[in-house]
């Protein structure tokens, strides 16, 4: 509740204005009762009926008034809860966009888009809303409690036994409601992944005819959260009734307690009407507050999961004395350098020494899981070393900004990630101020160009989410593209011809040696023909520097490189 209470604190004036309109509120209701009972009382005394034609127009006043006062609540109450969700949303995406990735790693993207847009909704109708409501509640039976202390404190005390019961009730059906609720929160969130995915992966779920499977597997899913939404409707259901069948026997008794009391002339007749008022004035805001308790213990329960992406974690940042990069010739120096994952097994990479002189190019090889994509995702600062030093051109990675540090690296991921756009758009990601000719001219070097004017709209034509509009040839031509424009001043190449036909591979094998001329480049592959390309192969295994050399040199060796390269020289002599 501290942490809903910072959210809402920039936007105090509204919060005060909407508390104050809520007490005024509560004070015109107040009112009536007991001025209906001193009416009542002033009548029997006086036998003058003219007293209702002034009480009728106060009491109509004091409606009025609360009408204009409940449409300032209303409104402040709504204001705060938009604008607050908007922030926590806000928060979230920004402090997603932080994360490193080693945090990605536990979570799905589905959890991420429930907690960021279902979880904040849940917030906003249940937990600000309800707070608003909850102390409207509050205020109003404690006004009602005044008043019916100061009409006859020993009725009072009578209707107060039913009070503890009724709190008791609320605390345990509410405990209960969040713990479903938040069950129902992760249910939901496991549906928005299955719909992901089945978006993401709708070719290979229909190569290997597998609808019916994922049919079964989403109803499943799909009943589960039916039970949990449906055990917190059935909690809610019978938290209500019970609550009114307490409130209408208190209300029954004080009908019985009060009689006598009049009868033994204890109070007047006015009296006990505007007791009664008030008793039964206080009905519906007890029922109110049993249910604004689940509501605000549901939306508990969703601010727990949300609070979750906001927490501080141990993240790739800027030191606080960073300092920007110059530009660099491209010198990278690995200096007994170590890394682990957070719950790896065993380290990634172990005392890693390389020095890479500026504008060379280094193929980095090796069998499966041996550090490669590790080693390379050390350069940007993807992740920073468990020990030891990675620099560029003497510069210590982790003391200088990332920004700059990014900047002048130029990256071609294995897996071709394409935003929701046009072409254009896409080529120009980093580049968003390019002119419509360097687009064209990078998509040129990228061998991209002919294919992308025969799309419909050309350039302007829309890619549709995550590419699946291309082929994959086409959507890695295109992140080519992407690093072309973007001028880098280092390279890194993550098998970025792995998914081409050879024809078009050598097009763009010669782009790259017209672009990367006088660049440092690190090529993560495993086909021969671009790994024999680089000026120099190192050769990773089990995380260690095993070999480093050319080509020729290594195959001579006869070790790790010689087993891995191989299979693909018996192939391609049968090839010849």
């Amino acid at each position: 509740m501290r942490r809903i209470a910072g959210f809402i604190a920039p936007y105090w004036p509204a919060a005060i204005g909407g508390v104050l309109c809520l007490i005024l509120v509560t004070a015109a209701q107040l009112f009536v009762p007991r001025y209906l009972g001193l009416t009542i009382d002033t009548i029997a005394r006086s036998n003058n009926l003219n007293v209702l034609n002034s009480a009728a127009l106060v009491i109509l006043a004091a409606f009025g008034l609360r009408s204009l006062l409940l449409y300032g609540q209303i409104f402040f109450g709504s204001f705060l809860s938009h604008r607050v969700v908007a922030d926590i949303r806000q928060r979230s995406f920004e402090q997603i966009q932080r994360w490193s990735l080693a945090r990605f790693t536990g979570w799905t993207s589905g959890d991420l888009i429930s907690r960021s847009l279902q979880d904040t909704l849940v917030i906003q109708s249940t937990l600000l809303i309800g707070i608003f409501d909850l102390v409207a509640v509050i205020l109003t039976l404690a006004g009602i409690l005044a008043m019916l202390l100061l009409l006859q404190w020993r009725l009072a005390f009578f209707t107060l036994i039913v009070i503890p019961v009724l709190l008791a009730a609320a605390r345990t059906f509410g405990r209960e409601i969040q713990h479903a609720s938040q069950r129902a929160q992760a249910r939901t969130a496991g549906l928005a992944s299955m719909i992901r995915e089945a978006f993401g992966a709708a070719r290979v779920i229909r190569a290997f005819v597998q609808e019916e499977r994922e049919i079964r597997r989403f109803r499943r899913q799909n009943e589960r959260t039916f039970q949990e939404n449906l055990r917190i409707s059935q909690l809610i259901a019978a938290q209500i009734p019970l609550v009114s069948l307490l409130t209408a026997g208190g209300l029954v008794a004080v009908l019985w307690f009060g009689g006598r009391m009049v009868a033994a002339q204890l109070m007047s007749v006015g009296s006990l009407v505007a007791f009664l008022a008030y008793a039964a004035l206080a009905v519906e805001p007890v029922v109110s507050l049993s249910r604004s308790y689940a509501s605000v213990r549901q939306g508990l329960g969703a601010l727990d999961r949300v609070l979750e992406l906001l927490s501080p974690a141990e993240e790739v940042a800027d030191a606080p004395d960073a300092v920007p990069l110059p530009a660099i010739r491209g010198e990278v120096r690995f200096s007994a350098v170590s890394f682990a994952y957070p719950d790896g097994v065993a380290p990634a990479l172990r005392e890693v020494d390389i020095v890479v002189s500026a504008g060379e190019r280094v193929a980095i090889v090796g069998p499966s899981g041996a550090g490669k994509t590790t080693l390379i995702n050390l350069l940007p600062r993807f992740h920073d070393p468990s020990s030891g030093v990675v620099q560029i051109d003497g510069h210590d990675l982790r003391a200088v900004t990332l920004r700059s540090l990014r900047r002048q690296i130029g990256l071609v991921p294995q897996e071709t990630v394409l935003f929701s756009g046009t072409v254009r758009q896409n080529i120009a990601y980093a580049r968003p101020d390019a002119s419509v000719e360097q687009v064209e001219a990078a998509a040129r070097l990228a061998n991209a160009h002919a294919f992308i004017a025969e799309l419909p709209q050309g350039y302007e034509t829309t890619t549709g989410e995550g590419g699946l509009a291309l082929s994959g040839g086409q959507r890695q031509r295109l992140a080519i593209a992407r690093a072309v424009l973007s001028s880098p001043r280092m390279v890194i190449l993550d098998e970025a011809t792995s998914a081409l036909d050879p024809e078009s591979e050598a097009l763009i094998q010669e782009a790259f040696d017209r672009l990367m001329e006088g660049r440092t480049t690190f090529i993560i592959a495993h086909r021969l023909s671009t790994v024999r390309r680089a000026d120099r192969i190192i050769v990773l295994d089990g995380g260690r520097v095993v070999e480093d050399g050319r080509h020729d040199e290594l195959m001579a060796h006869g070790a790790t490189y010689a087993r891995l390269v191989g299979p693909q020289l018996v192939d391609a002599a049968a090839g010849e």
